[in-house]
């Protein structure tokens, strides 16, 4: 796929060892493509005065009171303010304080976004591997949605079950590879090494940590000692943790919730009782939470999300369509009790999904449940996410304009001749301007 013609931007450029375990900072090209959103440039640009002498509005502004500049940085985008960095020193000072970037975050957050994203890794060619990242207004009662071109990295997805997510700012996402973190305001991008499982925030740090966890013997048939690191992101090296808890298999993806990272697994000596590990972001502690045999049952395909600040899981009939699902919820981690409620949804959902897998990523701030294809279909055609009310049982239809049932869209990013695009969905994405 040749994109010759169309601008590329650059990315933050840098490559650092960090500890025993190299971590790639990787220059990810990304390629503004037809469909961009309407942002628009917005650097200050000197003008010639009457008198015929230029003058810098940056000297002007370097001139104004404190709190006049804070309030005018403060009511522009991420991406206008990650241009205004390098107009003047002051400019970057205020911008990369850590009080500036929580309350940018803190403001942003009235108006948190889903992001999704579309990728191919089967294509043959490396150049046709591109991920592209969209972002769509929340809205509890709007119809359809109009898509934002945030940015792409040159990477396929690597399937359509592994783990995608949005973490304070940062986007998680699963790609051939590894796993990468990206802030697609800044548009950075971290390759974390290939043991690299999971991705957590603390909210009380205001720290993303990376857990690497991988085998102390590769051998099929020795079960299952496990060495754990851990890595703060955008500073330090890898952290062996002490005191981990014994022997287990981990079998599925993870979730952060409140700063904790829960994932399933098996421990005990034949590898049959069904746990939560819990990795405790800020503490960097490891720990289980006795799980129900469903929960774990489907191993790579069971589905943990975060449920109105509680961990929950989704049990359905994976291979096939269906028409309900258990809720798990973990209502007291400390005596591992859960809760667990049937949803049964229309059949009529599926009239309007292509393929037999639905994903779900996780729930809007109303609390409402959002269940998504996981794949594009081949055909022109609407693309629909849905919205499941637990208490009411009602689902909701919202569709994505522009993904689906626009040619031109399709032809412009690639996905016009692609049978197997996968999706994916981030719920309640927040813009941050911190670094990476």
């Amino acid at each position: 796929m040749k994109r010759k013609e169309r601008e590329e931007e650059r990315l933050c450029r840098s490559r650092s060892k960090i500890g025993p375990i190299a971590v790639d900072l990787k220059t990810a090209r990304v390629t503004r493509l037809p469909a961009r959103s309407t942002h628009q440039e917005a650097l200050p640009q000197r003008k010639k005065e009457a008198d015929g002498n230029e003058t810098s509005p940056s000297g002007k502004f370097d001139s104004l009171p404190f709190d006049l500049k804070m309030a005018i940085v403060s009511r522009m985008d991420a991406k206008s303010l990650m241009k205004f960095r390098c107009v003047s020193k002051i400019w970057s000072s205020i911008i990369r304080s850590r009080g500036f970037i929580d309350s940018f975050f803190s403001m942003s957050s009235k108006q948190s976004r889903f992001i999704v994203a579309l990728g191919n890794g089967l294509c043959n060619e490396p150049e046709e591997k591109l991920t592209f990242f969209f972002s769509f207004g929340e809205s509890s009662c709007a119809s359809s949605l109009v898509p934002n071109l945030e940015m792409a990295i040159p990477v396929g997805l690597s399937s359509i079950r592994e783990s995608f997510a949005s973490l304070h700012g940062f986007l998680t996402v699963d790609v051939h590879g590894g796993l990468m973190v990206c802030n697609p305001s800044t548009e950075q991008v971290i390759k974390l090494h290939s043991s690299t499982r999971f991705v957590g925030y603390d909210p009380i740090e205001g720290q993303h940590k990376a857990l690497f966890v991988e085998s102390r013997d590769h051998r099929p048939s020795v079960h299952r000692h496990l060495d754990h690191k851990v890595l703060t992101l955008g500073g330090g090296s890898w952290r062996h943790i002490e005191g981990t808890p014994g022997p287990y298999e981990a079998i599925s993806v993870g979730v952060c919730v409140n700063g904790v990272i829960y994932y399933g697994a098996r421990n005990s000596a034949d590898f049959r009782n069904p746990v939560m590990v819990c990795f405790d972001v800020r503490t960097e502690k490891l720990s289980f939470i006795q799980a129900h045999a469903p929960l774990v049952k489907w191993g790579k395909y069971s589905i943990f999300i975060d449920y109105n600040g509680k961990l929950a899981s989704i049990v359905r009939y994976p291979y096939d369509r269906f028409n309900s699902f258990d809720l798990w919820i973990l209502e007291d981690p400390e005596k591992h009790e859960w809760s667990k409620q049937h949803c049964a949804f229309p059949s009529s959902v599926w009239d309007s999904v292509w393929g037999l897998e639905m994903s779900f990523p996780g729930t809007n701030k109303d609390g409402e449940i959002i269940m998504a294809p996981t794949t594009l279909s081949p055909e022109i055609g609407p693309f629909y996410i849905f919205y499941y009310n637990v208490k009411t049982q009602n689902v909701r239809r919202v569709r994505l304009l522009g993904i689906g049932d626009n040619k031109e869209f399709r032809r412009s990013y690639g996905f016009l001749k692609q049978r197997d695009c996968f999706v994916r969905v981030a719920p309640q994405h927040v813009h941050s301007i911190a670094s990476l």
